[in-house]
């Protein structure tokens, strides 16, 4: 009996269609001093790539210390932020390998900071740093800004932020 029900069970996974990849997969999760919910159980803002798609895309050109100049697009933090409902003053940003840096809320806003999806209008998979990549407008920030300690702040292959 056990092994004929072994045999229907290898017989039906054999038959069923594959696997398919979720099609539209969270790419970030937000979580800390926000007032909106995706999870109110888990208290987290959870956005897919077509949530984030959905935000306004904004555009920076700018060359990094790992990439030339390029054009990134994706939506600006102010948005995510506000889409989120966040009341702290600081975001912690991790990544895919737990690297993480925390910076004031305000900065991002300050300077346009974006969460870029693409590079050159395709998008960026984690060998390229993405999926997403905390991108300044490093061209065009003040001088005495510039260099190592801003290089640390962009993140890439975020997949959290915490609100604090």
């Amino acid at each position: 009996m056990i092994i004929r029900l072994i045999g229907i069970s290898l017989l039906a996974a054999w038959l069923s269609p594959p696997v398919q990849a979720q099609s539209n997969p969270i790419l970030l999760t937000v979580s800390g001093h926000i007032s909106r919910y995706t999870d109110p159980q888990q208290k987290t803002y959870q956005f897919s790539e077509a949530d984030l798609q959905a935000l306004p895309q904004h555009k920076i050109v700018t060359q990094t210390s790992w990439t030339p100049k390029s054009t990134f697009s994706g939506p600006q933090l102010r948005d995510i932020l506000q889409t989120v409902g966040a009341s702290g003053g600081w975001v912690k940003l991790t990544a895919l390998n737990d690297y993480t840096y925390t910076i004031a809320a305000k900065e991002l806003v300050q300077y346009g900071v974006i969460l870029a999806r693409e590079r050159d209008g395709r998008k960026m998979d984690i060998a390229e740093r993405g999926p997403l990549w905390l991108i300044y407008p490093l061209d065009n920030m003040p001088s005495q800004l510039r260099g190592p300690l801003l290089d640390a702040k962009l993140v890439w292959q975020v997949n959290r932020i915490d609100i604090r």
